[in-house]
């Protein structure tokens, strides 16, 4: 059967022939063009994997300075108030437990006399209370009264200091309750100008609140006493010279005397080795 085309339309289709044919013979076998795609792919990956590991590499660096830039450096503070935790926050890694750096109000021979007749096991006992004390009484009490350093040689007393300069005292007496009379009532002229309220705390402990007048009749200073556990409790804040009156209310002590982590406090303090809970 013979193909219906003129002459001319077989020229053109060798022609176009000939040309597909030139075209394919130029082209690397289809082993080369799949090695060659493959070699590209990797390439490709690897500069990708670069890339990402260089701005892995900046993100890094940015924490890095803006952590220290946050830190202040060598220069920052390395004594700071304990900072608050959220109630959902999740807890973080371990840190070292806060330390206070205690206050020496006196010569080193006149403390030492009030620490004669503790072993070296018990005066390391009663320092571990008084951190934990500092601590507690810092998270307890509101930043107008500083913060918080335990008394070198006695485990009654605690020292406030603002970041302005005023200073304020902060004491903690737990004596043996004998059955005896409890808290001072109110009454007797050592409330004279100043203010008294009887009070129930939590668990029924009856307890005294007091506002007294310290030094002048401008100072004052708050108390709260109190018996608890057959102890007899004062806890009470007054100010230094010049630092004007104490900056806590007779309801702000008695909203921290009856806080269950502030009872548990008291409840160490009896069970330090030595009962000299008395304020000098």
């Amino acid at each position: 059967m013979k193909d219906n085309i003129t002459e001319e339309d077989h020229h053109s289709t060798l022609l176009v022939r000939d040309a597909m044919e030139s075209a394919v013979a130029e082209l690397p076998s289809l082993h080369g063009l799949v090695s060659a795609a493959v070699t590209q792919g990797r390439r490709r990956k690897a500069r990708a994997r670069l890339a990402i590991a260089a701005g892995s590499a900046c993100a890094a660096a940015a924490v890095v300075v803006a952590s220290l830039t946050l830190s202040g450096g060598d220069g920052a503070r390395s004594t700071v108030r304990p900072a608050a935790t959220l109630p959902n926050e999740s807890p973080g890694p371990v840190q070292p437990k806060p330390y206070r750096t205690p206050v020496h109000l006196y010569s080193a021979a006149r403390e030492e006399q009030h620490l004669e007749g503790l072993t070296p096991v018990e005066r390391t006992r009663q320092a571990e209370f008084q951190q934990k004390a500092a601590v507690l009484l810092d998270q307890l009490l509101p930043d107008t009264v500083g913060l918080i350093r335990p008394v070198y040689f006695n485990a009654t007393d605690y020292q406030g200091e603002t970041e302005g300069g005023k200073v304020f005292y902060v004491a903690l007496s737990v004596l043996p309750y004998d059955g005896g009379p409890g808290p001072r009532p109110c009454s007797g002229t050592f409330t004279k100008g100043g203010s008294c309220e009887n009070v129930t705390l939590p668990g029924a402990i009856k307890a005294t609140s007091l506002r007294l007048f310290v030094r002048s009749p401008d100072v004052m200073s708050t108390e709260v006493g109190f018996v608890y556990a057959n102890s007899k409790v004062v806890f009470s804040v007054y100010p230094g010279v010049g630092s004007g009156s104490s900056p806590i209310t007779g309801k702000e002590l008695l909203a921290i005397a009856g806080d269950s982590r502030f009872l548990g406090l008291v409840h160490d303090a009896t069970q330090l080795p030595s009962r000299r809970h008395t304020t000098s």
